[in-house]
């Protein structure tokens, strides 16, 4: 525009004038993005002669050149005192080097804001493909639904600064040419080569962990979302089902960070290194699931868990392998988890199923909740052979040379947890020998 352009020509007349008769500088700054060659470098330190009324560059005092340079005021870190900006520069040091492009691809644009956070104002928009400085980077990873990521605070190479979140940033280190370096990294489809090198769980996977109750029925080595680009096959495998994708050609991208593989109907979005979406059809509907990476041995998980129900079968075993009572039966507790149940017919059908008969196996796959922990030691389940889809649970206890079954009803489950009794709860004591 003119008026810039005579702005600028006044600046450049001034700092004539102001470096003719020998002008201290009015300040001190650091340099935070600077010439590939020449003066001044990244993280130099130069004089500021004059800042700009209209706030678009300042005059700065480039050592070993003469006359003053003009430079885009958001390029340079400005001090009032030299030893600030020494301090900085200092500190700066370490991330001169430091760089980024942007690899958002679809609108809007990439905001940059004047402080980190999505409360700031918008100051500047970066397109796919651009460069910038990486100026520094808040210590924490912060979540800006439906990502996690760190704000970086960047300046652009016509001069503005302020921070910008980096879930489309691509960080990369540079030395002499950060813009070749960038169409390299642009070149580079990192994201694809993380979907197809990693084996995804169902996010289930860790809520289990977090909660501390495993069901083995469904958290198994083989559950999970595996890529297979050898065979250009994407298989996913479900506690009651498989599917497998077999694409042709190469995965397409969709998006910044999704993909489609030709002839199938399935679709990968990357939400952060640790999460992406699967999406497919199933029976007509659309169905969308998260999948995670497990960092912890799925394997050793699972053997974890196995040990301990055969610990809690093992210290119920030593205090006495029989349970009788003389109104529910005897029950024969016996090696491997396994079990034999004579004269349940009480609790036929109410509690046991009319198809169960006299044995099956032991687990003790569900936990006892915080609102009854003080009342029992745990849960036991016995799955009959003859009607193994309903193992029938109870709250347990030992009590006086025995020990107290109380029953279950349908509401007393949550997440593999026994929130309550039956409302009509059957206690029984069995004598245990």
């Amino acid at each position: 525009m003119p008026h810039r352009s005579i702005a600028a020509g006044l600046i450049v007349l001034c700092g004539l004038v102001l470096a003719s008769c020998g002008a201290r500088p009015v300040g001190w700054g650091v340099v935070l993005w600077g010439e590939t060659s020449g003066a001044p470098r990244t993280g130099s330190i130069v004089g500021i002669l004059q800042e700009s009324a209209i706030g678009e560059a300042s005059l700065i005092a480039v050592p070993g050149e003469k006359k003053p340079r003009e430079y885009p005021l958001g390029r340079i870190r400005i001090f009032k005192k030299k030893s600030e900006a020494t301090a900085f520069a200092a500190a700066y040091a370490g991330s001169t080097g430091a760089w980024a492009v942007v690899v958002k691809e679809d609108l809007p644009p990439l905001p940059v804001r004047d402080a980190p956070g999505q409360d700031g104002k918008v100051i500047y928009k970066l397109q796919y493909g651009q460069l910038v400085k990486v100026v520094s980077r808040s210590a924490e990873k912060v979540d800006v639904k439906p990502y996690s990521d760190y704000w970086y605070e960047v300046t652009t190479e016509d001069g503005f600064t302020g921070w910008c979140f980096g879930h489309f940033l691509k960080p990369f280190t540079s030395g002499t040419d950060p813009a070749a370096d960038a169409r390299k990294v642009l070149s580079q489809d990192d994201v694809l080569a993380r979907i197809m090198g990693t084996t995804w769980r169902p996010s289930w996977f860790l809520d289990q962990v977090a909660r501390g109750a495993i069901d083995l029925s469904m958290y198994r080595e083989d559950v999970g979302f595996f890529p297979d680009p050898q065979d250009h096959v994407m298989k996913l495998v479900l506690p009651l089902s498989t599917f497998e994708f077999h694409y042709t050609g190469e995965p397409q991208k969709a998006g910044v960070a999704s993909y489609t593989f030709p002839g199938t109907d399935l679709r990968v979005d990357v939400l952060d290194q640790d999460r992406i979406t699967v999406s497919y059809r199933y029976k007509d509907q659309p169905k969308t699931d998260l999948y995670v990476t497990v960092k912890d041995d799925v394997a050793q998980i699972i053997s974890a868990e196995q040990a301990r129900r055969s610990d809690l079968y093992a210290a119920l075993l030593k205090r006495g392998a029989t349970l009788s009572s003389s109104a529910y039966g005897t029950i024969h507790l016996q090696q491997g988890m396994r079990f034999t149940w004579e004269g349940f017919s009480k609790l036929v059908p109410t509690v046991i199923g009319p198809d169960a008969k006299g044995g099956g196996s032991v687990d003790f796959s569900l936990h006892v909740g915080k609102e009854l922990a003080s009342d029992y030691d745990g849960v036991i389940t016995f799955v009959f052979d003859e009607y193994p889809r309903a193992g029938v649970s109870f709250l347990y206890r030992a009590a006086g040379g025995g020990l107290r079954f109380t029953s279950l009803g349908r509401d007393s489950l949550q997440d593999l947890f026994v929130t309550h009794p039956g409302l009509s709860a059957v206690v029984i004591f069995f004598n245990q020998s």
